[in-house]
This record gives structure tokens, C-alpha cells and sequence, in this order.
């Protein structure tokens, strides 16, 4: 990889994501140990978890959830194993941006929830009956604060900025013990993102191929051909629309991803560019025979990542 040639700590942040979401679940330990009675079961055989409320009344929020974590997870990349990921301060105002409008909607749908807290809770007194305990249900009032969405920002650490009331010695290999953390931190991350390059641009070759071997093998009876086009016409929708969006979103955010201005990383960037993202997904759906030029593209761009690591 190529050497650092800025501070981490001047060109990127740390940022975490923290979630509190009601869970709905809850372990009843009179029914677990008497169904382990009942049948002559070690007493840690199984479990009985009560699902407190249905669970379509919490989907909207928990695929919010997963949706920041998305986004979390696209735009950052590792740092340690807390959870604190490394994001790019190129990208910290597109990142913050669409991080506040999923807060918004999610706290929207957990006033929705907290609204109709009541009603669902009689909702599932009626489906639970006798395993019904109005002791596993929050109150009202408590409900609203099981849920919250939020980030934390923290500057990386900088070992020409350290100070501490310590031994000079002790400092000193406290700086060095970050400078190698650092190296470690960027190489980690460089290799995270030519990975993520093989995922995602492999992935596209893999189906450009598997569409152009169907339209070569497909019959060439006119009826056999109408039958094709219908069948796959929504699969084709699906799945392309999908892979150009995924590769284009990756050659957004390559360059803020290249923390050490690397001349291989840029190259391929340009490729990605210049040549997968250049058709549209209703092209590739339609002409097999430009399917077939991205898909070359494609291997040859994964090909030349996968040099990076021999």
C-alpha cells in the first residue's frame, strides 16, 4: 500500500452509531421451567420467549434501523472493534445529511408506535391469554425512551498532538503505539475498499454473464422468445436496476475512500466510471451485446484488484 501522506486525524473523523429499540421479547422463566419439567429436560434445554407485541407493529422502525446501518457501514471503514468506524470528512456532510432524515423517520414511526402503545398491547393480551403478564409491558410514559437513534463524532487520534503527565519515555511509546495504529488502521481500510471493489463489481459480471448465457441459449422460435421476455422481464428489472445503482453509489464514494491519494485506487476508479457506470440499467436489460462489453470490463477491473493482493 502506499505510504500515508496526511494525518488521518486532518482528513477523517470517528463516528459510531448508537441504537435503543425495544425489542418486544421477553423471557418467561415459570413457562420455560415448567415445559422442562413437563418432558424431563435439563433445566437449560430450551427457552420460552414471549413475543410481547406483534411483530409488523415495530417493521417499520427495525428496517429503518438496518437502513442506517447501511449507511453507516457504505460510507466508513473499520477502525476498532467498539464500533467507532473511520468516515472520510469528504464525506461527512452527505453522511450526517441523510443519517438526520432517517432519524427524522424513525422517530416519527416511534411516536406512531407509542400512540397506539395501548392498543397494541390489548392486541396481544388476547393472542398470549394465559401467558399474559401486564408486569412485561413498559408504561406509556416509559415506552417513548426504548427508542433512539444517534451518532457519535470523535477526532482520530493524533500522535504528534498527544499529551499526557507522564514519563517522557512513557509518551514516547504511547506516540509510536498510535503511529503504528495508524499504518494499520489505513492499510485495514485501503484493503477494505478494494474488497468491497471485487464484491460489488464481481457481483455485476456474475449476472451481466449469467443474462448474456440465457440470451445465447434461449430458442429461437418467435412463441419461445415472447415467453422468455416475460419471464424475464421482472427478474431482469430487479436485478439490474440494482447492480447499477450499487456500482455507480461505489464510484461516488472511491475517492474519499483513497486516504492514501493512491495512484492504483484512482486508476480503477476511472475505470469503474469510464466503463460500468457509463450504460444505464435498461440498456444492459435489453442488448446482450453491450451486456457482454461491460461484463468483459468488469473481469478484467476485478482481475486487476486482485493483483493488489498477490
Amino acid at each position: 500500500m502506499t505510504k500515508l501522506k496526511s494525518a488521518l486525524s486532518r482528513t477523517t473523523v470517528l463516528v459510531s452509531v448508537r441504537v435503543s429499540q425495544w425489542t418486544a421479547r421477553k423471557l418467561d422463566r415459570q413457562i420455560t421451567d415448567e415445559t422442562n419439567r413437563r418432558y424431563a429436560a435439563k433445566s437449560d434445554a430450551g427457552r420460552y420467549n414471549k413475543l410481547l407485541i406483534e411483530s409488523e407493529r415495530l417493521a417499520e422502525m427495525t428496517g429503518l434501523v438496518s437502513q442506517v446501518r447501511s449507511l453507516h457501514y457504505s460510507m466508513t471503514r473499520p477502525w476498532a472493534d467498539e464500533g467507532a468506524r473511520i468516515l472520510p470528512n469528504a464525506l461527512y456532510t452527505k453522511f450526517t445529511d441523510e443519517f438526520r432524515e432517517l432519524k427524522r423517520r424513525f422517530n416519527d414511526a416511534a411516536d406512531r408506535f407509542c400512540a397506539g402503545y395501548p392498543q397494541f398491547v390489548e392486541e396481544r393480551k388476547r393472542a398470549l391469554n394465559g401467558a399474559f403478564k401486564e408486569s412485561d409491558y413498559p408504561s406509556v410514559d416509559e415506552i417513548r425512551s426504548k427508542f433512539r437513534l444517534e451518532i457519535a463524532v470523535l477526532p482520530f487520534p493524533d500522535a504528534s498532538d498527544f499529551r499526557a503527565d507522564l514519563d517522557d519515555n512513557v509518551v514516547a511509546d504511547i506516540k509510536q503505539e498510535i503511529e503504528e495504529m495508524s499504518d494499520r488502521v489505513v492499510n485495514d481500510a485501503m484493503k477494505a475498499t478494494f474488497e468491497e471493489i471485487v464484491k460489488l463489481v464481481g457481483h455485476m459480471s456474475t449476472k451481466l454473464h449469467e443474462q448474456t448465457a440465457k440470451g445465447r441459449h434461449w430458442p429461437n422460435s418467435p412463441k419461445r422468445k415472447s415467453k422468455r421476455a416475460q419471464a424475464g422481464k421482472i427478474e431482469r428489472t430487479f436485478y439490474m436496476d440494482s447492480l447499477v445503482e450499487n456500482v455507480r453509489d461505489l464510484a461516488e464514494l472511491l475517492p474519499a475512500f483513497n486516504l492514501t491519494n493512491d495512484p492504483k485506487l484512482t486508476a480503477i476508479t476511472d475505470r469503474i466510471k469510464r466503463e460500468l457506470c457509463i450504460e444505464d440499467a435498461a440498456t444492459l436489460r435489453k442488448n446482450d451485446d453491450v451486456a457482454e462489453v461491460v461484463a468483459k470490463s468488469a473481469d478484467e477491473i476485478v482481475a486487476e484488484v486482485g493483483k493488489f493482493f498477490a
